[in-house]
């Protein structure tokens, strides 16, 4: 699905990226962790087109994208909901939503399945964004991403600032959308917990390289932990 080789990612002169190999399976979740600054959210910021990257391969289910303007990626199939949410303060949950679905050139309706997966969205569709909790901002982000109907959901720090329930209720829609959907996803996150228990597969980031990485399942909890935190 998603296929890294040898990128390099800069802001200005400076690499905060080396050489990165990453791999996305369809189907799959994939986490990648770390302690702050050491390059995460810049992996998908690379991912989406907007840092430079004049190293190395980015494909997409075959397609190598690497040059591609971002909204040109998001058409072929990029979700992403960037760390601080980005919904728009002043507008509606409805208005976020449909603009979602507009933004892939649809003409008509929300899709059903987003209210059923976030009801409180529901509920509160006429509120404005700028006046939701931290969590249901969240909620709001990833169905905004989910409407554009992608081939690969990407989630920058998704359990930030949120309280352990709706952390807990966005890791099931995860888990959900993943299942049910067969959606393909990729995480950035250092909440550990919510980490090891939604993961496939983790990758460990350190200063802009890859440290370590496998199936969840094999990976060693105590060995990830020690890594995260030496």
């Amino acid at each position: 699905m998603l296929k890294i080789r040898g990128m390099d990612s800069y802001y200005g002169e400076s690499r905060i990226i080396l050489a990165l190999d990453l791999d996305v399976e369809k189907g799959k979740i994939v986490c990648l962790i770390g302690r702050n600054g050491v390059g995460k959210s810049t992996t998908l910021k690379s991912i989406m087109g907007l840092v430079k990257t004049p190293n190395g391969s980015i494909m997409l289910d075959g397609a190598e994208i690497i040059k591609m303007p971002a909204y040109e990626r998001v058409r072929r199939g990029i979700g992403y909901v960037p760390q601080g949410r980005d919904i728009f303060p002043q507008m509606t949950v409805y208005e976020n939503l449909m603009l979602g679905v507009w933004s892939k050139g649809r003409k008509g309706k929300m899709p059903e399945y987003i209210y059923e997966l976030f009801p409180i969205l529901k509920r509160f569709e006429k509120r404005k964004g700028g006046d939701l909790s931290g969590g249901q901002q969240q909620q709001l982000a990833i169905a905004r991403a989910l409407v554009t109907d992608p081939k690969i959901l990407i989630l920058d720090e998704p359990t930030e600032g949120i309280q352990p329930s709706v952390i807990q209720d966005i890791g099931n829609v995860i888990k959900k959308i993943n299942r049910e959907m067969g959606l393909t996803v990729l995480i950035v996150e250092q909440y550990l917990d919510f980490v090891l228990g939604i993961s496939d597969n983790i990758y460990i980031m350190e200063k802009g390289e890859i440290i370590l990485n496998g199936k969840t399942s094999e990976l060693d909890a105590a060995e990830v932990q020690a890594k995260m935190t030496h």
